[in-house]
């Protein structure tokens, strides 16, 4: 079995993608969970593992209890490992997850979770054989899409321009000179028979593994509830226009300035720049002051909650403290 990670930003169209390639006999694609970056982030060592700090942590992660695997059968099997290693937690995890889901092992499980990108080094060492699908879509897009949506945390995805634009750029960066199977969200949109075919290819599926044997409804109906509002338009028919309408939503000041901070990684990705070249002093400063305060307010909410609600800063801290 080849395990593949689809690397991609939230509202990038990796839930649609995943809806195609589910639909084929030789592809099961996870629904979204985080549990394999919070193993890495929190046991730097494997020697360090325990199968109930395993549990906790695992369990602890909302998107992973809509996976709906028992606790108490995946520690039976967490128990009878004769060692505790990253691959094998991890092939026991998705063990019982296939079993959840009714699947035999497939030829290809494309794993589908935040954060993967940040670890390429690590799961390269733990699968020699792994994959990785890069799906990217226009920045500009991906912030127009985050505006106002609110995310399993509770907080909005996204609805400040700085935020918005560096967090695309270190994605990118950190995707830099990868050995990728790369793919943009626009493409699959245009002609998503011929993408998903691609990607067929390049995981070497089988001709029986191409054969369709579920619907894009299908997948859906794996998302948690907690998630399907964030995944309304999954199961219908692309819709071209999807990729254009941060054009009519935007402000002009917005775009400007998300170009100017992105122009380079928008044009070396086939995206052309579309900021009005002339556009009055007063809104391009009135944005950058007002967008460059709201940062530093979203920067300090967010150290607040890491440190004091998700208390990651501290286990950061904690390790560097160790690691000393």
């Amino acid at each position: 079995m080849i395990h593949a990670f689809l690397l991609y930003d939230s509202r990038s169209g990796s839930t649609l993608l995943s809806s195609l390639l589910n639909r084929y006999a030789g592809i099961v694609v996870t629904q979204e969970s985080h549990f394999i970056s919070l193993m890495l982030e929190n046991y730097r060592d494997e020697q360090s593992m325990t199968v109930g700090g395993l549990l906790d942590l695992i369990y602890s992660e909302p998107r992973f209890c809509e996976w709906n695997v028992e606790r108490e059968k995946l520690r039976r099997r967490l128990s009878g490992l004769e060692k505790l290693t990253y691959r094998a937690v991890i092939d026991a995890v998705f063990a019982e997850y296939l079993t959840v889901r009714g699947e035999t092992e497939p030829e290809v499980l494309l794993i589908k979770g935040a954060r993967h990108d940040v670890h390429l080094s690590r799961l390269r060492d733990i699968f020699p054989d792994v994959r990785f699908i890069s799906l990217l879509r226009d920045g500009r897009a991906v912030f127009n899409s985050k505006l106002d949506m609110v995310s399993l945390t509770g907080m909005k995805m996204s609805n400040n321009v700085f935020q918005a634009a560096f967090d695309w750029k270190k994605m990118l960066r950190r995707l830099d000179d990868q050995p990728l199977i790369r793919l943009r969200f626009e493409d699959l949109l245009a002609n998503p028979e011929y993408e998903t075919s691609r990607l067929l290819d390049a995981l070497c599926v089988s001709h029986a593994g191409r054969l369709v044997t579920s619907t894009q409804q299908d997948y859906y109906q794996l998302i948690g509830k907690k998630q399907k509002h964030l995944h309304k338009n999954v199961g219908n028919k692309p819709d071209r226009k999807i990729a254009v309408k941060w054009k009519d939503r935007l402000s002009p000041a917005q775009i400007q300035l998300y170009e100017l901070i992105c122009a380079r990684e928008l044009l070396e990705n086939g995206y052309k720049l579309c900021a009005p070249r002339s556009l009055p002093f007063y809104e391009s400063v009135k944005i950058i002051l007002g967008q460059g305060l709201h940062w530093i307010w979203l920067k300090l909410r967010n150290i607040s909650y890491y440190t004091f609600i998700d208390r990651s800063i501290f286990r950061k801290l904690k390790e560097k403290h160790f690691e000393q």
